[in-house]
């Protein structure tokens, strides 16, 4: 099942609830509470309306690849990676990515 199951946006409401319930694995783990809600307040911010499209979501994966190739940080790299590889695992509806 993938996130967006042919419509062309979904609810800010239903994004929310999907990253709340997700149990997609980077790197053998789920990331936390904490990640998911910066995920949703940082990369999907409000001001973008009350729905996300799936172009804005391809938007901030490729915006969030740009940072990580620019960022000379490894330790925000290492962040950065997985919240793309979070993304795209959520996306294709990947429940064990690894």
């Amino acid at each position: 099942m993938s996130l967006f199951e042919k419509k062309p946006e979904i609810p800010r409401t239903q994004f929310k609830d999907i990253l709340k319930k997700a149990d997609v694995k980077v790197r053998g783990r789920q990331l936390s509470e904490r990640e998911l809600a910066n995920i949703e307040k940082v990369d999907f911010p409000k001001r973008f309306g009350s729905t996300i499209s799936k172009s804005e979501f391809d938007r901030t994966i490729n915006r969030l690849e740009g940072q990580k190739r620019v960022e000379q940080d490894f330790t925000k790299k290492i962040k950065m990676g997985k919240k793309i590889e979070f993304l795209e695992g959520l996306e294709k509806g990947d429940t064990n990515k690894k």
